[in-house]
């Protein structure tokens, strides 16, 4: 959590490993590596997957994500951006039809994994995150940026966590390979707690983009 008297600097840094309120109706907290106890791996691709030197070397500059779009299950959305709330907890979408972008770190395509939450459900229906569990390994996400580019990802792995184990510093590393990852609640609900018992997160590779 943040606290009061860090610099601007010290509280960007800790804002990467902050992990958020529920985002429909549960939370993301926790650590714990996948394939561990508390984690069920849903799709995953073969291991060795790589990316090519041009892909690599492509640069992508600093601009706000506006519109999402996942083909393969009728995804394509607007794109908010999330903050963090007082207490230090990172901000949800406003309305579970939309999806917001975690602004402290890197633009979708960047060096760092870049992080959008959107809502399971309510008690009206359905999110739009409500299909994101059923994608499977080699899935195509791209994200629209307001400066007119389309970043464009392959999905490597699709994981669900325990809320007690979630990887807060994997999910949220600034650092490392260009990736986008996409969060939502998932698992089984309590409804003692009136929350989701775990979180579901989509982990895709950057494969290039268009202007």
């Amino acid at each position: 959590m943040v606290r009061k008297g860090r610099t601007k600097a010290e509280w960007i840094f800790w804002a990467v490993f902050v992990v958020a309120l529920a985002v429909g109706i549960g939370s993301l907290v926790g650590q714990q590596p996948a394939g561990e106890p508390g984690t069920k791996v849903l799709a995953t691709s073969p291991s060795g997957t790589t990316v090519s030197s041009t892909v690599a070397m492509t640069a992508v500059a600093r601009s706000v994500p506006t519109r999402l779009l996942i083909p393969s299950i009728g995804i394509t959305t607007s794109v908010g951006s999330l903050g963090l709330q007082p207490n230090g907890q990172i901000m949800v979408p406003a309305t579970v039809h939309t999806v917001g972008w975690y602004r402290f770190g890197p633009t979708p395509g960047q060096f760092g994994a870049a992080v959008i939450l959107g809502h399971v459900d309510s008690y009206v229906g359905p999110g739009v995150f409500f299909s994101l569990k059923d994608l499977h390994a080699g899935a195509l996400i791209s994200v629209v940026l307001a400066d007119g580019a389309t970043t464009h990802f392959k999905v490597n792995k699709v994981v669900e966590y325990s809320k007690t184990n979630f990887p807060d510093r994997l999910v949220y590393t600034a650092k490392g390979a260009r990736e986008l990852n996409l969060v939502t609640c998932g698992g089984a609900f309590d409804h003692a707690t009136g929350h989701y018992e775990s979180n579901v997160v989509v982990f895709s590779q950057f494969t290039g983009i268009t202007k």
